[in-house]
């Protein structure tokens, strides 16, 4: 029997074909389609429930309970009345009242006059005698006079080289002339009224020659420089050459 039975199942698989597959699988599928459709197209079976408008509109508010409060009335005090403050009289007085502060002149005790002298210089005695007391304070001296600040003025070295009177050559550092260095030494020289070279402040020149050209210059003399027939200082340009020989 179970051999029968293995024999019919094996035959029937034998009479499964492909085209009988493929149908029955097309089948399946426009059934299951149709069944899909069918709700889509009866519209009229499906219930569109209502909405509830009274979520979407406004909700009254309930009317609130109000505390009402009473406020008693102001309790008006009355303030005595300070004597400096200025008050407005009631009336318009018809006159105004001359009022004269006898502590505003001071009081004079003159000495009674005597048998023996005059009233006249028992008066001039008293105020001798004031005066003396209330004399004013002395005054201060005044401040020492400050002696006024010397004059300069400033010339170009041009014209005022014509007023050197005493001039010494400086001397060639040795180290220059070695190096063959050679040039311009600018100063700017402080005359004093007496004609002498005060300070002398360096403008330009080689550092191997300020040196010699700052100890020559300092020995110069000029003539003392008047301006308005008083002597003033100067303040000039000094050049020196320096040229090897």
């Amino acid at each position: 029997m179970l051999e029968d039975c293995l024999f019919e199942s094996q035959g029937r698989r034998k009479t499964r074909k492909p085209f009988t597959v493929f149908v029955a699988t097309i089948i399946h599928v426009i059934i299951g389609i149709v069944l899909v459709l069918i709700p889509l197209f009866q519209t009229q079976a499906i219930t569109i429930p209502m909405a509830d408008m009274s979520l979407w509109a406004p909700q009254p508010e309930s009317r609130r309970a109000v505390e009402v409060t009473t406020v008693p009335p102001p309790v008006r005090t009355r303030v005595a009345a300070d004597p400096n403050d200025v008050i407005a009289p009631p009336s318009m007085p018809s006159g105004i009242a001359d009022i004269v502060d006898e502590s505003a002149f001071p009081s004079v005790d003159l000495p009674l006059p005597t048998a023996g002298g005059g009233a006249g210089s028992i008066l001039r005695d008293w105020i001798d005698r004031h005066a003396l007391l209330e004399a004013p304070p002395a005054l201060a001296p005044p401040p020492p006079v400050q002696p006024e600040k010397a004059r300069r003025i400033r010339v170009s070295s041009g014209p005022y080289a014509a007023e050197l009177i005493h001039q010494v050559l400086p001397v060639y550092p040795a180290i220059a002339r070695i190096t063959r260095t050679q040039g311009v030494v600018v100063l700017e020289a402080l005359i004093t009224r007496e004609g002498a070279v005060d300070s002398l402040r360096v403008i330009s020149g080689h550092q191997l020659l300020i040196q010699a050209a700052l100890d020559a210059v300092r020995q110069w003399r000029y003539r003392p420089t008047l301006l308005n027939g008083e002597p003033v200082e100067v303040i000039t340009t000094i050049t020196v050459t320096f040229t090897l020989q």
